[in-house]
């Protein structure tokens, strides 16, 4: 499964205490909290969101649920959603804890809203005044607010000594050259500052020429952000590409529909890692759609990619037959286009083994490491990278190779030893399995209560 940039990583939350087993007298909706925390312990977020939802529906006034969710909402970086968690928890709490203000803090800070979380502790310090956790977090917001002080100068000195610029269509096409020429060196900041004098100046213009130009400013912002991992500011970048191409759009030639494809699966990917799984998938869908206009016998790499993004989304989502699906799709596609040992096929193999993987699938899962890890090696890595534009460099090719071959001899010596197990007549402990079958997952971003 190909990760255009980078792995996610989870916020720490202070550590908390679990449940004790079930005695038989449990309330339903303690029930359901009971299950979302083993669904926390084993990383299943989106799982343990779920039953964290169905506890508050019973019983909507109970902190500790909206604080439990809120810790599953920050584990998948729905940050907005964790926040909104994490103030019920505050309200509802007699009194509130200490994690319910750490986790509304952390929430503000992840948003960049410095002042709300600046609040937020103040709060919680003063309920809590020598908690460690909040003494933490409270210095990790000082800094970022030195930091957008320091930023905040930095752009007001830029200003005043940048020379003036004319307005109008020729000025915003000199200042887009220049951002596309920063963009390209990585100077991703001077990139941002570029396109924000190119939008100004663009402002003067009109017409059709007006609306490209924007459309090319939109765009380079929205990727400009996406390298930026700033994945909020690049749907909005993007929304306004897909807005603008569909806007003005006039023809359907297959230039037209495959920018227009490429703008809705660049969004899908932003929504996707700004944890907008809903969105991304009905992004990508329109990306498909515009790029074969429903005919399944259309293969283009670009209809490939999409498909393989798709089944990502539905990875995410666990729904791993219909992810499956896609990625075999994407299979199909890149075997048409480039043969039968193309790398790129690998990532595909990889996405279809770690479905089967979380079925329990366990020889089909095998089998489709080994298909992944075999094409890996028996090509030479600069071959495999030229293959694989979504891989960036051969430390990450190499990453990958590694982390294909150490599921794969994670799952074969788990799949030996419940074949032990059965011709030994023991028992088989599905817990054991599944926390055998887990171990490379991500590190948790906190327990619940």
């Amino acid at each position: 499964m190909s990760h255009f940039f980078g792995c996610k990583q989870t916020p720490p939350t202070p550590p908390t205490t679990s449940d004790e087993e079930s005695d038989g007298s449990t309330s339903d909706d303690e029930m359901k909290k009971k299950k979302g925390n083993r669904a926390m312990g084993k990383k299943k977020y989106p799982k343990a969101k779920k039953y964290y939802s169905k506890a508050i529906k019973i019983d909507p006034n109970n902190p500790t649920y909206r604080l439990n969710r809120a810790i599953a909402n920050a584990a998948l970086e729905l940050w907005k959603d964790a926040e909104a968690d994490a103030a019920s928890a505050v309200e509802l709490g007699n009194p509130p804890t200490t994690k319910a203000h750490f986790q509304l803090a952390k929430a503000c800070l992840k948003q960049a809203r410095l002042d709300e979380a600046k609040e937020a502790l103040k709060v919680g310090l003063e309920a809590y005044p020598s908690e460690a956790v909040l003494l933490q977090l409270s210095k990790e917001v000082e800094r970022a607010c030195t930091i957008r002080e320091a930023k905040r100068k930095k752009e007001e000195e830029a200003k005043a000594n940048a020379p003036a610029t004319s307005s109008g269509p020729a000025s915003a096409r000199a200042l887009l050259d220049q951002a596309r020429e920063a963009y390209s060196a990585g100077r991703l900041e001077d990139a941002l500052k570029l396109l924000s004098g190119a939008r100004d100046a663009n402002k003067a213009g009109s017409g059709q020429e007006a609306t490209k130009a924007m459309i090319n400013i939109a765009a380079l912002q929205g990727k400009t952000a996406m390298r930026q991992r700033r994945w909020p500011e690049a749907v909005e970048f993007l929304q306004e590409v897909v807005a603008l191409e569909e806007g003005s759009r006039t023809t359907s030639t297959p230039e037209d529909k495959e920018a227009l494809s490429n703008a809705y699966n660049n969004l899908g990917i932003a929504c996707k890692n700004a944890g907008r799984m809903k969105d991304a998938t009905n992004y990508l869908n329109q990306g498909y759609l515009k790029a074969t206009d429903g005919d399944l016998a259309v293969a283009t790499p670009q209809v490939g990619q999409i498909v393989q993004n798709l089944a990502q989304c539905l990875a995410q989502q666990e729904k791993f037959d219909e992810a499956v699906d896609m990625y075999s799709r994407a299979l199909a596609i890149g075997n048409r286009l480039y043969g039968p040992d193309h790398a790129s096929h690998s990532l595909n193999h990889m996405g279809i083994a770690r479905c089967l993987k979380r079925e329990g699938k366990l020889p089909e899962a095998i089998k489709a490491y080994t298909a992944a890890y075999e094409l890996w090696t028996k090509r030479d890595p600069e071959v495999c990278i030229r293959e694989m534009p979504e891989v960036p460099s051969k430390e990450r090719f190499c990453q990958l190779q590694e982390q294909c071959r150490q599921e794969l001899a994670q799952l074969v010596m788990f799949a030996e030893e419940i074949k032990r197990r059965r011709e030994a007549g023991e028992p088989i402990s599905d817990d054991a399995g599944a926390a055998a079958v887990g171990a490379a997952v991500a590190e948790a971003a906190g327990s619940a209560e």
